[in-house]
């Protein structure tokens, strides 16, 4: 591909800040260092603008910048309204875009990664141009007999609500479905949620790691075995279940020196530690609470298993423990069933069976590695080989110029 004009839409786009930021800063480098003939345009947010700036990044992207006027900020305010925020800054930058007058071949929506708004960018799509949407994906629908307070179904009734009313009723989304000349979605689960029929549809996840901080990583001997878990202290990361299992796994084998370390903070930590005193097991239940990146590596190179039965469709998380070799065990759903690719039935547990049943099965997976030091090891090890094989940003920017080369009909 050379002498193409490439619009990459990120609205999140900031080196260093994890998450979706750090996928728009990846994706947009990653695919200018391979496509070194060709202009890349990305249009972001104005207040990444200090951050980006500050980073060397190659000479053929082109960053515009575009913010709302400061009115709009009251929705950015403690993240309650950053979807609102999100819409009608899209709206802006469609009408900024227009003002430049730049010919544009491709355009590829990158953030937010979100499966039920749309990309107002549709709104660029003529017959010279190609439009690709995504990755795309959300949160799968939680179950609510995994839903333990009110406060946790009134969250997920709500969320449930809002997404099924812009799948339906939103124009704009119904035009993304329509136009797009190729849709990414997280998952296979995406093209069903969003009714998509007769149109290019390709899974890819939307996160990676840099190559050379894995390939930076050894598999290391450990002096004791210990679990750890990593993330917000929320409900749709389900940290209940992993305690219980957890529970289970040292009351069943009568342990009293191994400990859950759990890092991270939320709204959730006061209910985990009354769980923890309830079962009788907060000695060895550990709330770290929320620490540096380097410090939670360091956390991680001296764990032997990662739990974490989450119910999202993400995960940075998962390829951070299975970069630093270790096992997972988790539900075989949502984020966890993308990354998790080799030894599979030994990692992750089936979530269509009763909750009882599944923390059964979770802290029998803790047993089994607790007690197999080789099979930790093994799993451990082919888990940062998967990651080095499949999930890396070059090996994601090579994904989708082949996508590109496929909707430009080039070969």
């Amino acid at each position: 591909m050379e002498n193409k004009n490439i619009l990459l839409i990120a609205y999140a786009c900031e080196p260093d800040n994890g998450s979706e930021p750090e996928v728009g800063w990846q994706v947009v480098n990653h695919i200018a260092k391979q496509l070194p003939k060709s202009n890349i345009y990305v249009i972001t947010k104005a207040n990444n603008k200090e951050k980006i700036e500050q980073k060397p990044y190659p000479k053929n992207i082109t960053f515009l910048y575009y913010e709302l006027p400061k009115w709009a900020s009251f929705w950015k305010k403690k993240q309650r309204g950053i979807r609102t925020y999100y819409y009608l800054w899209m709206i802006g930058a469609v009408k900024f875009l227009k003002g430049k007058n730049i010919r544009f071949d491709l355009i590829h929506h990158v953030t937010f990664v979100n499966d039920w708004l749309p990309s107002i960018f549709i709104l660029l799509k003529n017959q010279r141009n190609k439009f690709i949407w995504g990755p795309i994906g959300s949160h799968d629908f939680i179950d609510f007999r995994f839903l333990k307070t009110k406060k946790q179904k009134i969250v997920e009734f709500i969320r449930r609500s809002l997404q099924l009313f812009f799948r339906n009723f939103d124009p704009f989304f119904y035009m993304c479905k329509k136009k797009s000349d190729c849709v990414i979605g997280i998952n296979q689960n995406v093209k069903e949620k969003i009714g998509l029929k007769n149109k290019c549809f390709i899974a890819e996840p939307a996160i990676g790691v840099e190559r050379e901080l894995v390939e930076s990583i050894k598999c290391k001997e450990k002096d004791e075995f210990n679990i750890i878990s990593v993330g917000r202290l929320i409900y749709i990361k389900n940290f209940e279940m992993s305690i219980r299992a957890f529970s289970e796994f040292i009351k069943r084998n009568k342990l009293s020196d191994i400990k859950l370390n759990i890092i991270g903070d939320g709204s959730d930590r006061k209910y985990l530690e009354n769980l923890a005193k309830e079962l009788n097991i907060e000695k060895q239940v550990v709330f770290k609470g929320k620490i540096p990146l380097k410090k939670v590596y360091e956390e991680f190179s001296k764990s032997s298993v990662f739990i974490f039965p989450t119910f999202e469709n993400a995960g940075f998380v998962f390829l951070e423990a299975m970069m630093n070799c270790l096992p997972v065990v988790g539900l075989d759903y949502g984020g966890a069933s993308q990354f998790v690719i080799s030894k599979k039935e030994k990692q992750l547990v089936d979530i269509n069976q009763p909750y009882e049943k599944i923390v059964k099965d979770l802290s029998l997976r803790l047993e089994d590695f607790y007690k197999n030091e080789n099979l930790r090891k093994k799993v451990g090890q082919k888990n940062r080989e998967d990651v080095l094989n499949n999930f890396t940003w070059d090996k994601k920017a090579q994904k989708f110029i082949e996508i590109y080369k496929k909707v430009l009909n080039e070969k």
